[in-house]
């Protein structure tokens, strides 16, 4: 996750940030032309100078990122493998023919029940960690029009 953010209010090393959500301003350092998001908080491990205002960028550290794509799309994936696999098993030991049909079944109710289990575990045991403010892409001025219009 990269992402431009602007600055609302700063404390104690935590940052509260509205999120720049707009395409158009992917090479656009202006701080009044993006729409706005919902606030989310954010560290700023870099001490760096915040203020109000300043147009910020947002990342997210890699291995945060990399657990997010392990359990959310490889756990999945490797969920529906395992459900065409072993529905042969099963259906042998239920006494019934594997069919085409029954592999089928086992690949949606894995699928099924591994992104449960995601769901569930997001919600419920996994301390998500805050992104952090890595770089000041433009510093608030009281002169100019800033990001908190």
């Amino acid at each position: 996750m990269r992402d431009k953010g602007c600055i609302v209010s700063y404390k104690d090393g935590i940052a509260s940030v509205i999120p720049l959500l707009s395409d158009t301003c992917i090479n656009c350092n202006s701080p009044t032309c993006a729409k706005r998001g919902t606030p989310f908080l954010a560290t700023n491990p870099h001490n760096l100078d915040l203020h109000p205002g300043d147009v910020v960028k947002i990342e997210a550290r890699a291995s945060i990122q990399l657990a997010q794509g392990i359990f959310s799309l490889l756990l999945p994936i490797l969920g529906a493998v395992a459900g065409f696999f072993l529905a042969a098993p099963l259906a042998t030991a239920l006494g019934r023919e594997p069919t085409e049909a029954m592999r089928a079944g086992g690949v949606l109710l894995m699928l099924i029940l591994t992104t449960l289990i995601i769901f569930i575990l997001s919600k419920t045991l996994l301390k998500l960690t805050k992104p952090q403010v890595t770089a000041i892409i433009h510093d608030y001025h009281p002169k100019i029009e800033g990001c908190l219009l």
